[in-house]
């Protein structure tokens, strides 16, 4: 199970509610205490719907430990750990300019590779089914974090395509810069930094409710060396397209970009 993990993004604990699906087992109940004390938020039975437990209890969010799944919902929004553009991405095959970033052609592919931003773990289990690499991942909201505990799991016992890759990332609760920190010089091949952008991507569902939990730390200049000092090959900042990234990186600087076509890839190469 999960421990420890920070802050829980802009609007915080105040506003969530932890709940179970109606009629729910013991064992559900007691992951939802948990989750409840874990992101300090407010835990309710289930005795009515939703709605009305946020209407009753002056609550915005509700986390709910479901039978299938656990869930986020904030009004017409709903945020839970899924495979995403999985198979979109898959058919763009070394092609994709997240793969070319983090393991150009002609190099022996990743064994290791630390996602420092884990979000949903779209990217993770794509990149992890895609080059066959153990991924760590990091995740420092304790809401996100409880929703990973339950998803990628879930997703790797799914037999479906994305199933083993699922299967090789492994959660890390907490803030990315302490997990970087507890790691050997060169442990991994490669550091993946994707910071919250300001604004979503197009179609992006759920952004608002992801951005009430996540947490908002920047890519700075501790982290990125942080993250050079553990990758033994590059270090992979997504950007917005056009962006141009931190100044002040380590090591020979920015080396490389990969465009995409909505965000970019800068690379620190050694």
């Amino acid at each position: 199970m999960v421990t420890g993990g920070a802050g829980g993004g802009e609007r915080g604990a105040a506003e969530l509610l932890v709940t179970t699906a109606p009629d729910a087992p013991a064992a559900l109940v007691a992951r939802a205490r948990v989750i409840a004390k874990r992101c300090g938020a407010l835990f309710s039975p289930r005795r009515a719907s939703v709605t009305r437990l946020l209407r009753d209890t002056g609550r915005v969010h509700a986390y709910i430990v479901g039978r299938e799944r656990d869930e986020l919902r904030g009004g017409d929004e709903i945020l839970w750990v899924h495979p995403g553009l999985f198979y979109l991405k898959r058919e763009a095959g070394a092609t994709h300019p997240l793969l070319r970033a983090l393991a150009p052609e002609g190099e022996p592919p990743p064994r290791a590779i630390v996602d420092a931003t884990l979000g949903l773990a779209g990217d993770a289990i794509h990149v992890a089914s895609a080059l066959g690499a153990r991924v760590i991942g990091c995740e420092a909201s304790p809401v996100l974090a409880s929703l990973l505990e339950e998803g990628l799991p879930r997703l790797a016992k799914g037999g479906r395509g994305w199933s083993e890759g699922a299967a090789r990332v492994e959660l890390r609760a907490g803030d990315a810069l302490a997990t970087l920190s507890g790691l050997e010089e060169g442990a991994v091949d490669a550091v993946y930094l994707d910071p919250m952008f300001e604004a979503p991507l197009a179609a992006q569902a759920g952004f608002d409710l992801l951005r009430a939990y996540a947490v908002h730390a920047p890519v700075d200049a501790a982290l990125l060396a942080e993250a050079w000092r553990v990758a033994a090959r590059r270090v992979v900042l997504k950007l917005p397209g056009m962006a141009a990234p931190p100044e002040g990186a380590p090591g020979p600087g920015w080396t490389r970009r990969v465009r995409g076509q909505a965000v970019d890839y800068a690379i620190l190469e050694r």
